[in-house]
């Protein structure tokens, strides 16, 4: 026995010398790639306890310095070169169950092949690399390939070399027919008219291909195409969203993707346009305009809803809408905890936070603040002109008004001896260093007025007169306001009487106001007109605030006369609390330079030119858009990170920044917008590149459009994404057009889209390319093609949204009288990007077809099959009114038979020829309906175009 066994080991231990000898003469195994085989293991075993939301032990595996940290053990987690030493290995090969990782409540055990890779990771150092989307797309040669004259583009050689290492080959070109109708549709959303098919089939010459794709690029529907993907991840919506869901005007924006979009605006100034075009120097109305991309968040005007919370849930919807839908990483997590599994702090949200949390928008249910667009676009450079002008005024009078309220001259603390207050607000009049002070308590009232009254002040006494008021209101906490700011108000009327001393009484005029604030939600010279708009924080309050009251005249009071202040508060809110001045101090002063104002011809001239603009301005019939406007440098709000994102819970306090993890930049919201298309940032060609790419193809290189961190997918072609990224950014220079040219021209897309049972058995979602692209329409695709066929497509570009038929009802909601108004004439035909879109009740026929509610951003559609979708091509009178209309076109053709003519039909509506079999059922249809009682031909041939709308091949491009 002994000779037989010495018989059997000394083979195999010859056999293992002699591997380790080759390995050691180049047949060892590659380093182990901590992303792509460690990283996994992370996440599927350890996360859970030792990530971003706890780190059980004191231990995180989510970076390398948190998993090279000394746990509680005290014990070495990971030596680097030696896992006998290292407790991590120590802990997932225990053999006993109750010590062993991770424990059998959180899963199995690591398997021999994942103890092998860990084992093998310690021992060669335990390198560590950041997540693949971390790192700058890294250039990659050219792969070749056997296949040689297949490759058209640059990017089908890395396809052509997956396949071949897979030993698969590429499917044939694709018809004519087929690539044009697919080609259309991704470019512009429609379908190739019958003629644009012919021409195309006729067009023998080279260079046919690329003349259909430029003329697609060319159309005025390419922007139209695009912006349907643009809006869902920008959120829009033609309403508020939420409860009441009231309406919002915000078309002008949706105008100004598709023109930016036509224009071929380079994508690195798209993103920075939409997130600060105000904040660039000469920023025009169309770069104000723009900035409504991040005001499609809700606003939720309920009554008794906190305006900061929802304010806060805005900010939180831009910064998660930011990354998910520009830069496809889940970072809405990190709002509560550190993220569990990408090295992204909770530190790190609340930095990006800041960034866009220093606009004046305070969710409030006039959408505030607003642009006025002009309907004509042909009258934008001359409002442009106006409004530029206007701030410069603005500014000009704010500049001249801060120098002289913080005049060298004193303020006089006005010794206040009487207050009161309408409704049931009670006024308490208390004296400290500074003079008296008021404080509203008790029950405030909203609206309250109120009446102070004091004697003359002591300093008047030797024939000084007042020339000014001046206002100086404060939070009841300055401290706690930073943070967390209380109710502010609305001084919306000022008025002041003398008391003589023999009880007469006479009103004595303000003539001026200058305020704290160059271009607030109102003018503060309003608090002397005779209107609810005023001087004030509207709706809340952070930081002390000032106005000064010039008098028309300089006010005499002599001894024993009194004068006597009515404040009144005319704007209210939804229940959340009063408007009105709850801490203030009232102060006057005898400085000539105040009452020289109202002689001063140059201030003079300031005001009369704000006027005259004004009513320039008000000729210009114009539309009222939210947009973003940045807050003075002197109320721009503190950042706190937030324990476990409550907004009623703020710590210490951030400093805007982008995250650590990535080259990044700290600043403004400018400098974000900069950094989002910079060469530093790693993701956001790459997630557009990758958008592209599954818009064209059905998925995209990495399938999880809106998470490229470690919970996402790898990319299927890693070095194809990373080459479209970088000739995306700098070959095409942001090119969108150019991209798509690429792509649409490339041997890859040109690829039949057929497959036999054994391709789709071996690649049923085709991630390996080797077939062309089919897919189902998207919604707003299905009723587009039916209004193209029916020859009814209405094709002007832009304007207000319009109401097409919807059935009665669907609009009934809470607090909402508004009604469907179904569009009158052809308005009703025009594409559906220009569909009225309400957030609680969308659209119902592009709700079956999977179109979202467009509440939050959304990067990708589900792509469903339901009965549902069958009822609404097939009974949807609106479907059913555009089948007529095709009928209508059946019947106008010069054709012989019924049979010529349904072909006809047939060919319009899938750009391919009908079988002999389908078109026998379809002649057969058209008969049995014409056979009936009182049914005519136009009616058989709606039956007819109504089954060929209906037809898979319809529905598919």
């Amino acid at each position: 026995m002994r000779r037989n066994r010495t018989r059997w080991l000394l083979p195999a231990a010859l056999a293992v010398m002699a591997c380790c000898a080759a390995g050691t003469h180049g047949l060892a195994q590659d380093p182990i790639d901590f992303n792509q085989q460690v990283r996994p293991i992370f996440v599927r075993h350890c996360l859970a306890c030792h990530g971003g939301v706890k780190q059980a032990g004191g231990l995180s595996f989510v970076t390398r310095e948190l998993a090279m940290a000394e746990a509680d053990s005290g014990a070495p987690v990971i030596e680097p070169g030696d896992h006998e030493a290292s407790y991590l290995y120590e802990r997932v090969v225990d053999p006993d169950d109750d010590t062993r990782m991770p424990p059998p409540e959180h899963g199995r055990r690591l398997d021999k092949a994942e103890l092998a890779t860990l084992r093998r990771w310690i021992d060669e150092g335990a390198g560590w690399d950041k997540p693949w989307a971390f790192r700058p797309p890294e250039p990659t040669a050219v792969p070749e390939v056997a296949q040689s004259d297949w490759p058209r583009q640059q990017l089908d050689a890395f396809v052509l070399a997956r396949l071949e290492s897979e030993g698969r080959a590429p499917a044939a070109e694709a018809d004519r027919a087929q690539w044009l109708r697919r080609a259309s549709f991704d470019l512009i959303g429609l379908p190739p008219t019958g003629q644009e098919l012919t021409a195309f089939k006729n067009d023998t010459e080279i260079g046919a291909h690329e003349r259909a794709v430029d003329r697609l690029l060319a159309s005025p529907h390419f922007g139209e195409r695009w912006a349907a993907v643009w809006l869902d991840l920008a959120r829009y919506a033609d309403t508020m969203g939420f409860e009441k869901d009231p309406e919002r005007t915000i078309w002008p924006w949706r105008d100004w993707v598709v023109k930016a979009l036509n224009k071929n605006t380079p994508y690195d100034e798209f993103l920075l346009k939409q997130t600060a075009g105000d904040l660039e120097p000469g920023a025009t109305l169309e770069d104000r305009l723009a900035t409504a991309f991040h005001r499609n968040t809700q606003t939720n005007t309920e009554g008794g809803t906190d305006d900061e919370e929802y304010r806060w849930a805005a900010v939180i919807d831009r910064v998660d809408s930011t990354w998910s839908g520009l830069l496809g990483l889940s970072m809405g997590c990190a709002r509560c905890h550190d993220h569990p599994y990408d090295p992204l702090t909770q530190s790190d949200y609340y930095r990006f936070a800041a960034l866009l949390n220093t606009t004046q928008d305070a969710d409030l249910h006039e959408d505030l603040p607003r642009l006025a667009v002009p309907k004509d676009p042909e009258r934008f450079a001359e409002a442009d002109r106006i409004d530029t002008e206007l701030r410069e005024v603005r500014e000009e009078i704010y500049r001249r008004g801060l120098a002289l309220a913080e005049s060298r001259e004193p303020w006089e603390t006005l010794p206040i001896d009487h207050a009161e207050s309408s409704g049931q607000t009670r006024l308490v009049l208390r004296t400290g260093d500074r003079g008296v002070e008021v404080l509203a308590e008790g029950t405030i009232t909203d609206r309250s007025s109120y009446t102070l009254s004091a004697p003359a002040p002591a300093s008047l006494s030797d024939g000084r007169r007042v020339t000014a008021l001046r206002i100086d209101a404060s939070p009841k906490d300055p401290t706690a306001a930073l943070a967390l700011p209380e109710m502010g108000f609305v001084l919306s009327n000022l008025r002041a009487f003398v008391e003589h001393a023999g009880g007469e009484e006479e009103e004595v005029f303000l003539a001026e106001v200058l305020a704290d604030e160059a271009d607030g939600f109102f003018r503060p010279i309003d608090s002397i007109r005779d209107n609810n708009a005023g001087w004030g924080p509207y709706t809340r309050m952070r930081r002390p605030r000032w106005a000064a009251f010039v008098f028309a005249e300089p006010l005499e009071l002599a001894e024993g006369e009194r004068l006597r202040l009515e404040i009144k508060h005319g704007k209210a809110t939804d229940g959340q609390g009063p408007l009105v001045m709850q801490r203030f101090r009232v102060a006057t002063t005898d400085d000539p330079a105040l009452a020289a104002l109202n002689e001063d011809s140059a201030f003079l001239e300031l005001r009369e030119r704000e006027e005259t603009l004004l009513a320039q301005r008000k000729k210009i019939a114009s539309v009222l858009a939210p947009v973003l406007r940045e807050q003075p440098p002197a109320f721009r709000r503190q950042t706190c990170r937030l324990e476990r994102g409550a907004f009623l819970a703020p710590q210490e306090t951030v400093e805007p920044a982008t995250p650590r993890a990535l080259p990044g930049r700290s600043g403004d919201r400018l400098a974000m917008a900069r950094w989002l298309g910079s060469d530093e940032n790693p993701l956001t060609s790459r997630v557009m590149v990758n958008r592209v790419w599954a818009e064209l193809f059905g998925r995209g290189l990495v399938e999880t459009l809106d998470d490229f961190g470690s919970t996402g997918a790898s990319p299927t072609h890693p070095a194809l994404l990373d080459h479209l990224a970088i000739r995306f950014r700098e070959d095409l220079g942001w090119s969108l057009k150019g991209l798509l040219r690429e792509i649409v021209l490339s041997s890859t897309y040109r690829q039949d889209a057929r497959a036999t049972e054994q391709q789709i058995a071996a690649d049923r979602s085709n991630r390996l390319l080797g077939r062309g692209p089919r897919g189902r329409l998207s919604a707003e695709m299905v009723r587009d093609q039916a209004l193209v066929v029916s020859g009814q497509f209405n094709p002007r570009v832009g304007g207000p949204p319009v109401m097409p038929y919807q059935p009665a009802g669907v609009w009934r909601s809470v607090y909402n009288n508004r009604r469907w108004e179904t569009a009158a004439g052809d308005e009703r035909f025009r594409r559906a990007l220009y569909t009225y879109w309400k957030r609680t009740a969308a659209y119902p026929s592009l709700m079956a077809f999977d179109a979202p509610s467009r509440e939050q951003c959304t990067v990708r559609r589900p792509s469903t099959n339901t009965p549902l979708q069958a009822l609404v091509t097939l009974n949807d009178p609106a479907f059913v009114e555009l089948a007529g209309g095709l009928a209508d076109r059946m019947l106008a053709r010069d054709a012989d038979t019924p049979r010529q003519r349904i072909a006809w039909a047939a060919e319009e509506v899938t750009s391919r020829p009908l079988s002999a079999a389908s078109l026998d059922e379809l002649v057969k249809l058209y008969e049995e309906t014409l056979s009936e009682d009182s049914i005519d031909e136009r009616f058989a041939m709606t039956v007819v175009a109504n089954v060929l709308l209906n037809l898979d091949a319809a529905l598919t491009k």
